[in-house]
């Protein structure tokens, strides 16, 4: 039976029904005068029998559910219909629980595809109108009432609020929101009442995309389960040749029966699909999409992490990191006269100087006679002061120290920075550092991924200079800079040697074909390109990089977990076997103990799905 031709609801009648056939059977009451565990023959016997005929049929191969038909006839042969039904059940309650699992696997991605709003407060001409989200552009003005989940992806024009993203990050503490700062579709507004630009909607909005994707994930068969299925077949073979051969040696048919109900392969070739599965559903709760079971038995394989800089590693924005201050301006004074003059201003350093002086609560003055001078820098007045900000270049004929002028250039070439000088009433007053910064457990990402003994790698188009700079704040040994989109792709090539099997982590359009190279590949979907994450076998939805290292510690787990499964069911076979062959295991007894072997496998699988997670 498979689970897409078995509804969740069908499967469980056919449990309860099979279930109660066997009670009335094993309880010595008839029903119309046969025995009662004709009901489970009939009801999960039969489907099962004429599925895995048709399979072998289709595939022209040997599967190892051949087993399960062979031992049922041969029970009811011997008048073993309570043997006969009950390997019918297993095989049936068996392949409902891995339906159960296989839904919860899917289950937070699901929940994710519910979430969108089928209408938004829209703001037109004066007015609030309701439209379908699907009628939402770019650039209109919308309004989020408290306990609504936001429709679109935006940026909050008024208002302060709290956001409950747990749904897309899996953060347990609602994260405050003010003006200017970014909100994310379906995610739910908990308080008060704020406007917002919608800047991605339709298919562009995350939640559009997670559907998307939740759409494109596929749980069948990873290549080890297949490989499982063949070690099962080769099982039931054994088990046939050993029924013979206890048939043979005793004379006695009912221990052949016996050992062929214990040897039923069903827990063994189950004890891969539901660790893989239970693994997913993990992985799903902390907002994590893994495509295909494949994915995470190859990422238990990988021995280097490759890692794109730029909005993986880094924000892949500019942060004011430093200040350096001549004459009688203070940090503060400074900070607030470049802020003050780069309020008009688009260019991504102005940005983040009015970022900065805002989080840091520097007041700001008006500013006139704002000009700008196309790659150099801005001019302004403000406060009477006449203020000029941007590169050497722009300074001509200023009296710049040379020591201001060697350490700016240091900032450059050793850390990849960028400096913007500070002019007030035309002297020199000091200049400002931006970089790119670390994500918040970048390095604690690297250091886990150290001792999971996975070496880490940084490919990037930038310099050297900056890319070495950030590698040493990570303790990345290995580093290729100045890259093209085909380079990293070669040099994943290149590292793919040998018993070496390499992940790339990326997040941009430029690591799309490295992505799709790799033998495993993740991609930071919040802020990630569409071409990125469907490049990806993974997508972390809220970039959040320290689940880079929890994936490689959960699919070293998963396949632990299936090592264990594997060995559980062949320790219960080979000693039940053995009294099965003495003759001290009736077929009925039998089957009792494989539906408690099966069951094991099944729970000690789906336990991994809840018991363990991100710290």
């Amino acid at each position: 039976m498979k689970s897409k031709r078995n509804s969740s609801a069908e499967l469980t009648a056919l449990c309860v029904l099979s279930a109660a056939g066997l009670l009335l059977s094993l309880m010595g009451i008839s029903a119309v005068g046969i025995d009662a565990a004709w009901i489970a023959i009939l009801l999960s016997g039969v489907p099962f029998t004429v599925e895995t005929i048709r399979s072998m049929a289709e595939q022209k191969r040997l599967r190892s559910g051949f087993l399960v038909p062979v031992t049922m006839v041969l029970a009811i042969v011997l008048g073993e219909y309570f043997a006969a039904g009950m390997v019918a059940f297993i095989m049936l309650v068996a392949h409902r629980v891995e339906l159960m699992t296989e839904r919860h696997a899917h289950e937070g991605v699901a929940r994710l595809t519910s979430l969108t709003p089928q209408t938004a407060h829209v703001l037109r001409g004066g007015k609030t109108v309701d439209i379908p989200i699907e009628e939402i552009t770019v650039g209109d003005t919308l309004s989020v009432l408290a306990g609504e989940t936001i429709p679109v992806d935006g940026v909050i024009l008024e208002g302060q609020t709290s956001v409950d993203q747990s749904v897309m990050t899996g953060e347990s503490m609602p994260v405050d929101k003010k003006e200017g700062d970014a909100v994310i579709s379906g995610t739910l507004n908990q308080f008060a009442v704020f406007t917002m630009r919608a800047e991605h909607v339709g298919q562009d909005s995350a939640m559009q995309r997670m559907v998307q994707l939740a759409e494109q994930i596929d749980a069948e068969k990873a290549p080890i389960i297949g490989q499982a299925d063949r070690w099962a077949t080769w099982l039931s073979i054994a088990a046939l040749v050993v029924a013979v051969a206890v048939y043979a040696i005793t004379g006695d048919p009912s221990r052949a029966v016996t050992v062929l109900v214990v040897f039923c392969p069903c827990a063994f070739t189950m004890a891969t699909p539901t660790a893989i599965l239970a693994g997913m559903a993990n992985a799903s709760k902390y907002g994590i999409i893994i495509r295909s079971g494949d994915a995470l038995e190859r990422l238990s394989h990988v021995t280097k992490a490759a890692f794109d800089k730029t909005g993986t590693l880094t924000y892949g924005k500019p942060e004011l990191i430093d200040v350096r201050c001549e004459g009688a301006y203070s940090r503060e004074q400074l900070i607030a006269l470049a802020a003050s003059a780069e309020q008009s201003s688009e260019h991504p350093l102005g940005k983040a100087l009015l970022r900065h002086a805002q989080e840091k609560n520097i007041p700001l003055s008006d500013c006139t006679d704002f000009v700008v001078s196309a790659g150099l820098g801005v001019s302004a007045t403000v406060d009477g002061h006449a203020v000029r900000l941007g590169k050497p270049e722009l300074m001509e004929g200023v009296d710049i120290p040379d020591a201001a002028r060697r350490e700016s250039d240091a900032f450059g070439t050793e850390k990849g920075a960028s400096c913007i000088f500070v002019l007030v009433d035309g002297t020199y007053a000091g200049f400002l550092v931006f970089a790119d910064t670390l994500r918040v457990h970048a390095r604690q990402m690297i250091i886990r991924l150290k001792e999971l003994h996975v070496h880490s790698v940084l490919l990037t188009g930038d310099r050297a200079s900056t890319a070495n700079t950030i590698a040493g704040q990570l303790t990345i040994p290995e580093v290729y800079a100045d890259l093209l989109p085909e380079d990293k792709m070669n040099r994943l090539a290149q590292l793919e040697t040998g018993k070496d099997h390499v992940c790339m982590v990326g997040d941009g359009v430029n690591d799309s074909l490295a992505l799709k190279s790799a033998y495993v590949s993740m991609a930071m979907g919040g802020i990630g390109s569409d071409i990125a994450t469907n490049s990806a076998d993974i997508v972390l939805v809220d970039d959040e990089v320290r689940k880079v290292s929890y994936l490689f510690q959960l699919s070293q787990k998963v396949m632990k977990k299936i090592k264990s499964n594997v060995f559980i069911t062949m320790s219960i076979n080979f000693w039940f076997i053995l009294l099965a062959a003495f003759g001290l295991l009736s077929a009925a007894e039998g089957s009792i103990v494989h539906i408690i072997s099966a069951l094991f496998v099944v729970l000690n699988s789906s336990a991994l799905s809840t018991a363990w997670g991100l710290d």
